[in-house]
This record gives structure tokens, sequence and C-alpha cells, in this order.
């Protein structure tokens, strides 16, 4: 049977084990609460984290692209430039390529006047074709061809195209001294623009025949679309002087060598002529007497 002490200690001890439990639930509770809390913001700071992380991402996303853009467009540039070189590099084909053809064309047709040059032996026909040459291929308006006489060893315009007349007429005066100095040396003489004196030609090219000069040949103006010589024009007057020397003298020669056989010929038959009668009229007087 219970005594009366130990009935009362029981509910007691009973509320103490209840106040103990109390007491751990609270103090589990606040333990809980902590961690709760520590893990709020073990969180928050995770979430931090995360956004300073998306934050220096984008950053970083958008620095590659411009440093992407800045090596594109640093690429194009070059490619720009390289393809602007490359157009002025066509160009300066197409334009050499139009200047070679101009002068492969302008060598085959002095290839094909030479030829005509040396094709025939008259003197005319010579001249004429000396005075084609330099205007369809030189561009010469006025000029004005010379040969040195023989004899005299003076320089006589023999051919040329509006500036004989004017050397008639006194409308203008050469300049012969000029003219006889490039004849003596030999040296060809070029002026780029108008003429510094009215006697004076744009260009003189002598005529020559190894290192003989028989003459020259002067070009006082310029059709207009012609602003000045150009080298294709010196090198077509230096081959044309060569083979209008060798075509002209030829053609002269020729052409005395043909006066002088006529001549010769007109004397044998006048000699034939003369020995033919008198064996005519001793032929007669012989008749009678036989």
């Amino acid at each position: 049977m219970a005594t009366p002490d130990s009935d009362i200690r029981t509910p007691f001890s009973k509320g103490e084990e209840l106040l103990e439990m109390m007491r751990k639930g609270q103090e589990f509770t606040t333990q809980l609460m902590k961690e709760n809390e520590r893990l709020r913001l073990r969180c928050i700071q995770m979430e931090k984290e995360i956004l300073d992380l998306k934050e220096n991402a984008r950053d970083w996303n958008v620095e590659a692209l411009l440093q992407e853009r800045a090596g594109l467009i640093e690429k194009l540039t070059r490619l720009e430039k390289r393809f602007s070189e490359m157009e002025e590099e066509n160009q300066s084909f197409a334009t050499k390529y139009v200047e070679i053809t101009q002068q492969n064309e302008s060598l085959a047709n002095l290839y094909v006047a030479s030829h005509q040059l040396h094709s025939t032996l008259d003197p005319q026909e010579v001249l004429g074709i000396v005075n084609e040459i330099l205007i369809n291929l030189v561009g010469a308006e006025e000029f004005a061809v010379f040969l040195v006489d023989r004899t005299t060893k003076e320089l006589t315009p023999v051919t040329g195209e509006g500036i004989l007349p004017k050397l008639a007429s006194g409308e203008l005066v050469l300049e012969e001294d000029f003219l006889e100095q490039v004849v003596k040396s030999g040296n060809a003489y070029y002026h780029n623009g108008q003429s510094l004196h009215p006697g004076r030609p744009l260009a003189c090219v002598p005529l020559k025949i190894k290192q003989d000069v028989v003459g020259a040949i002067a070009i006082f103006k310029l059709l207009i679309q012609k602003e000045g010589f150009t080298p294709m024009d010196s090198e077509i007057l230096n081959l044309l002087a060569g083979h209008a020397a060798t075509s002209i003298v030829g053609s002269h020669l020729h052409a005395d060598a043909e006066r002088k056989l006529k001549t010769i010929e007109g004397f044998m038959e006048l000699f034939k002529r003369g020995d033919s009668q008198p064996e005519t009229k001793l032929s007669r007087n012989e008749g009678p007497g036989a």
C-alpha cells in the first residue's frame, strides 16, 4: 500500500519529467530555429552568389562579344584594304593591258607601213607613205621631212604636211641652226608641250643609215587629241627614221639610176643611129660604081 508521500512524489516526478521534456522540446525548437535561420542566411548567400555569377557571366558574354566584334571589324578592315589594293592592281593591270594592246597595234601598223615603204622604189610613193605614218601612227598635224643635199650639204624639205606652204610664203622662219645641230649630232630631240620658238619643232628625229645622217623628220604641231609625245611615239619615230632613211635614199638612188640609164640608152641610140647613117650612104655610093 502506497504511502501519502509516495503518492505526492509520483505526480511531482511526472511533472518534472514533463517539464524536462518541455525544456528539451524548447531547446530543440530553439536549435531548429537557429538552424533554420542559418539555412535561410545560407540560402540568401547562395542566391546572392548565383546572382553574382549570373551578372559576371552576362558581363563576360558581353565582353567576349565585344572582343569578337572588334576582331571581326579589324578583319573586315583588313579585307577591305586588301580588296582595295587588289582593285587598284586590277585597274593597273587593265591599264597596262590597254597600253600593251595599243603598242602592239601600233607596232603591227608600223610593220605593215615599213613593209609598204620597202615595197616601192618610187620616191613620191615612199614620201606619201612616210606622211601617212606620221599622221596616223604618230599623230603629227604639221611636219616636214628634210634631206641633206649631197652637193651643198644643206637641208632641203622634200615632203610634209601643213608646213611647206608656210616655209615657202615666209610665214614661218625655220630655225636652221637647231636642225643642223640635230643632223650633226645624230641625236633625236623631243619637247613636251608647245614649241618654245615658232621655228623650232616639237620633235626632230635624224634620218640615219647606220651612222650616216641623210636627213631629219621635224614635227611642229600635233593633232588636237594628243597632249604630247609618249615613249611609244619615240619608239615609232626612231624605227620610222631608220626605215624611211633607207627607203627615201634608195628610191632617190633608183630614180637617179633610172634617169642615168635612160640618158645612156639615149646616147647609145643616137650613137647607133650615127653609125648606121654613114653605112647607108656608103652602100648607096657604092651601088652605082659596082
